[in-house]
């Protein structure tokens, strides 16, 4: 059902209208068992939530891209077609978690040991933009989060922890709430050759450590749920996810997953942060693997109408899945719900997207929200026929900015 600007900017505040009263003299966090009576029998899998994909981006500088960056990819794809594929942006995490309903972040990570890498940007002379990036956090040592060097750059929160501390403070402000997944793509190829300074920074083995260390520096262990706390006493965690292990509700509100995304690089990545003997022990994150390796947790099937049968096999058989309603703003430009709808209807957890609203400049009403009004919503392949939206996330029971 598509949704009118109105609609979407509107979709929270009955609920609240209805229930604040409620919501201001009962507290989540110590009233979970009454707030959320299924709680105790609802698995962590057994939700449906939307998630953006490169949450942390504001969207391109107004000046437009270099010219010089068709010609750096062989002239093959016009900086026109570029353009479109890079013209989105997102509003604040706060803002995303707040007011859109947001349930899932992506960001993309790139290592920084001294600080100052991504600072300089000279390709922008071309179109007369500044050539650098004026905020001191980016000459700090520290993981950075931005798309693409030099070209799209613009980020709501140029430092990793930054990013964190910022989601810290919301869950703070919101006990009680679902679980927060963050997936974390590690970046260190140069897929638009825009960086300046080659080679291209490699993750290794300090960095891994440095990602599991900053998120620790933010998150205490009891806010954030790891390998090893869904492995247990089983042999490996893919087998204690396909004996349906996930934390319960109850055991996971309020609390932060983080998935190392794996994209792009073949496997390298997942390979690269797993332990010596294979194991993920210690580790905070859980890498997107493939059925029948022994860290299989979370599955990327990112085509939801290609991958259908495939994604509701997975789900079914206990794992988490990822996939896209959209990429590229093509659906979005053409109006194109198809691919939207075939994800929620594929039982995936976590349905990405660039438009968690719409975007007022495509003069169409293209937007991904959870069906029915909620943050999140009962898987419809995995979770019981007794549950209901607000089974798994009321918003009533949030602090929300009206409007």
């Amino acid at each position: 059902m598509r949704m009118s600007r109105k609609q979407s900017r509107l979709r929270w505040v009955a609920p609240i209208a209805v229930l604040t009263a409620l919501s201001s003299v009962i507290a989540p966090a110590a009233n979970a068992g009454v707030l959320y009576p299924l709680d105790r029998a609802l698995r962590l899998n057994q939700m449906q939530v939307m998630g953006t994909h490169n949450a942390y981006k504001t969207g391109l500088i107004p000046e437009g891209l270099p010219p010089s960056l068709a010609e750096n990819l062989g002239g093959e794809v016009a900086i026109e077609e570029i353009t479109a594929g890079l013209d989105y942006g997102h509003k604040s995490l706060t803002e995303q978690l707040s007011r859109l309903g947001v349930r899932q972040l992506a960001l993309d990570v790139y290592a920084d040991p001294q600080g100052g890498n991504f600072t300089e940007k000279p390709m922008l002379a071309e179109v007369g933009a500044p050539t650098r990036m004026v905020d001191p956090e980016w000459n700090e040592p520290g993981l950075k989060v931005f798309h693409v060097p030099q070209v799209d750059q613009q980020t709501s929160c140029v430092r990793f922890t930054s990013c964190l501390d910022e989601l810290q403070q919301w869950s703070t402000e919101n006990p009680g709430h679902l679980p927060i997944t963050i997936f974390v793509e590690i970046k260190d190829t140069d897929a638009l050759r825009t960086y300046q300074h080659p080679p291209m920074p490699q993750w290794g083995p300090a960095d891994y450590d440095e990602l599991d260390a900053e998120i620790r520096s933010v998150f205490p262990d009891d806010k954030i749920i790891t390998p090893d706390d869904v492995k247990g006493d089983y042999p490996t965690l893919e087998a204690a996810v396909l004996d349906q292990q996930w934390p319960t509700l109850a055991e996971s509100r309020g609390k932060f997953m983080f998935v190392n995304c794996n994209c792009l690089v073949g496997d390298r990545h997942r390979l690269d942060y797993i332990r010596p003997d294979g194991s993920l022990s210690g580790r905070v994150l859980f890498p997107a693997s493939k059925p029948g390796n022994p860290d299989a947790a979370v599955v990327l099937a990112e085509d939801p109408i290609k991958d259908a049968g495939r994604i509701r096999q997975l789900v079914e058989a206990g794992y988490l899945v990822r996939t896209r309603a959209d990429a590229n703003t093509v659906e979005a430009r053409r109006n194109d719900t198809t691919p939207r709808e075939a994800a929620f209807a594929s039982g995936a957890q976590f349905i990405n997207t660039d438009y968690p609203e719409p975007d007022p400049r495509l003069k169409n009403d293209y937007a991904v929200q959870i069906p029915g009004g909620t943050p999140a919503r009962c898987n419809p392949v995995n979770a019981p026929a007794s549950c209901k939206s607000q089974d798994i996330e009321n918003p009533a029971f949030l602090r929300i900015p009206p409007g």
